[in-house]
Order: structure tokens, then C-alpha cells, then sequence
């Protein structure tokens, strides 16, 4: 089968590696159908978030269908569509035991994409409890997306707004950015995306939310949607890693900075201003306790239109195709904002057949 395998920052190819089979008795293998580029992929490709291990296959947002078991296994049976969980976690460690599975001591080794070859091939194999069925009449696109909205509901947990009423922006309209917008919205709150880019501007505008909006800078929208050119920011969900030092300074008293970005970015903050406003920093990344069960609902249900955020979705062989769309170009080694409407891709390593 066919393998996106990294080597070095920049250096990433399509190698022919033996099929996958069961080996353990609690073992499924995946015949994938559709697998998520994440923007840690791409930092991973361009060297800006350095954390694969070299000959490893790449990608983790994923699903399929299970081409074999294990003998133990009486969860799931070959030829049920399913979507992978790709963080296990060893459940014994105190990072697990204190609800913070994302931080599992025993990482090292399992991480799908990073540390454990992933689903950019023509197949994947796990164990019974990291493969959830998809329902008839949920698509393999949408299920795809599963992990990526899991990380944002972990996110989104973190977040104790002071009113539903809250002055709430999340900047970068990417598929974190747009989901952000739907979770927050679901929490009560009403979001304002703020994305620079004019293609990805108006491929979000369709895609929000009911009483959101989308709008190409800061000013825009404290003008036009809260009809104030001074208006309070109260959240801040930041995808880009970048704003933490412009927009620090004009936190509402009680306001929360959200940073979900892997771009390096040192910033400097007034610590007064920490203490004063009763402001809080924080991050996200990954999926915490719960969270990908939480996901997985929200997009069987319909709750949260996960398709409807797919804007490409391109065989195993044209990846580079697939990264150029975000922004990624393996060919020029350069690395920007994406120049055309794009948000979640896809890759199909098996054709993108359900």
C-alpha cells in the first residue's frame, strides 16, 4: 500500500510499504477512506512545529472502513464504517487519571502522524477502543472531522465566559476557526470570525452559524456588527498564535485569551494588567476526557455541519495538491497564508469511496 512518509522539513514522499494486518488480539486494521489535513501536519512538513519522528507516516483525522479484527474484538466487525480516535492514551498514567489525557506520560509511541505511523495510507491499524461507528446516514467526510471538532470542545470547555452576552471574536477562518464558531454558538454565545484573507472570508460567510458573522479585520467588526468602534473584547479564541501582544492591551476587565495556534510567537504582556483586569491567558490543543465522544455526537446529530466545511478532497497521490490549498507548498518549501477559499481537506488514500 501507499504511505505519506516524512523524513525531514520538506522532505516528505509517497512510499510502497507492506499492508497492514492485525497483529494483537484486541487489534483493528482500517481500510481508510478519508483522512484530514491538520495545520499540524503542515508544521510539521514545513519545520515549524518539529515534533515527527522521522520515517514516520503522516496524518490523524481520519475514517474508514474495518478490513480485519482482532479475535477479542466484538465491538466492531469488519465492513463497519468507522472513525478513528488517534490519541490513546494509557488511562493509568496521573496526567490521565486527572482528566488531561492530552498530556499522557506514555505518549511517546502512540501519537498517530507524530509518533506512530497514521492514516495518509492506504490503511490503519488500532485497537477496538480508539474506532467509533458511523451511523447510515452520517457521511465519512463528516465523520473525518471528528478529531479536529473534539480538540475545539476541549477548547470550548476551557472557556468560562462572564455573560452569554460576552464580546466573542475567534480570528482565522480555517476549519478550528469555523468550528470554534459553531461550539461557541451552541454554548450560548455569539461569535464574530475575523479572517484576513478575502477567499477564505467568503468561503466561512456560507458556512456560520445563524446571527454570526464574518468580517475581514478587527475594526470591521466592532463597527459593523456591534456598531461601536470601541467595543469591548471580552473572548479572544486566536487559531493564528499571533495576537496575543496587540490585543492583550484591549481585553475587557474579566476577559479570556484563548491561544490554539502551533506557530512559535514570543510575546511580552504587562503583568499588571493580568492582575488589575482580572484577565485570563490560556491554551488549548488536543482532545481532553470525554471530548471526542462529545465531537462525535455533535456531528451524527447534526448539530454541528461538519460536510459542509470541506472544501477539497483530493486522492493520497495529489497531497501536494491538497497542502498547496491550505497554503502549504512541499514543491517551493514556502509555507503562508492559504490565496484561495479553502478550509477542511481532505486526502482519500482509497478514493474517497463510503
Amino acid at each position: 500500500m501507499k504511505a505519506l512518509k516524512y523524513r525531514d522539513p520538506w522532505d516528505v514522499e509517497l512510499s510502497e510499504i507492506p499492508d497492514l494486518h492485525v497483529i494483537g488480539d484486541d487489534d483493528v486494521v482500517v481500510d481508510i477512506s478519508y483522512c484530514g489535513v491538520c495545520g499540524t501536519d503542515l508544521g510539521i512538513v514545513s519545520g515549524s512545529y518539529p515534533v515527527a519522528v522521522p520515517g514516520v507516516t503522516l496524518g490523524h483525522e481520519a475514517s474508514g472502513i474495518i478490513a480485519e479484527t482482532g479475535p477479542a474484538v466484538t465491538s466492531i466487525a469488519v465492513g463497519d464504517r468507522v472513525v478513528i480516535n488517534p490519541t490513546p492514551y494509557c488511562g493509568r498514567c496521573r496526567m490521565c487519571r486527572t482528566q488531561r489525557i492530552n498530556h499522557c506520560v506514555g505518549k511517546h509511541g502512540t501519537e498517530s502522524g507524530v509518533s506512530y505511523d497514521g492514516a495518509y495510507a492506504g490503511r490503519y491499524r488500532t485497537t477496538s477502543a480508539f474506532v467509533h461507528r458511523v451511523p447510515d446516514d452520517v457521511s465519512l467526510r463528516a465523520a473525518a472531522l471528528t478529531e479536529p471538532l473534539s480538540c475545539v470542545v476541549a477548547g470550548a470547555r476551557k472557556l468560562q465566559p462572564p455573560s452569554l452576552s460576552a464580546y466573542t471574536y475567534v480570528f482565522g477562518a480555517g476549519p478550528l476557526g469555523l468550528l470554534y464558531t459553531w461550539v461557541l454558538s451552541l454554548k450560548g454565545l455569539t461569535p464574530v470570525l475575523i479572517e484576513h484573507s478575502p477567499a477564505r472570508l467568503e468561503f466561512a460567510r456560507d458556512r456560520l452559524p445563524d446571527g454570526t458573522a464574518a468580517y475581514a479585520s478587527l475594526e470591521e467588526a466592532r463597527s459593523k456588527y456591534f456598531n461601536d468602534p470601541a467595543a469591548p473584547i471580552d473572548i479572544v479564541v486566536d487559531t493564528t498564535s499571533a495576537l496575543l501582544e496587540d490585543l492583550f492591551p484591549q481585553m475587557a476587565p474579566g476577559g479570556t485569551y484563548m491561544s490554539i495556534g502551533l506557530k512559535e510567537k514570543v510575546a511580552s504582556i504587562d503583568t499588571m494588567l493580568l492582575a488589575d483586569r482580572s484577565l485570563s491567558v490560556i491554551g488549548s490543543i488536543d482532545s481532553l476526557h470525554g471530548s471526542f465522544d462529545e465531537a462525535f455526537h455533535l456531528i451524527t446529530t447534526g448539530r454541528v455541519p461538519a460536510e459542509r466545511l470541506v472544501s477539497h478532497v483530493v486522492p493520497l497521490d495529489e497531497f501536494r495538491t491538497g497542502f498547496a490549498a491550505l497554503g502549504c507548498d512541499v514543491g517551493a518549501r514556502r509555507f503562508g497564508p492559504a490565496e484561495q477559499a479553502s478550509c477542511k481537506v481532505l486526502i482519500a488514500p482509497g478514493g474517497g469511496g463510503e
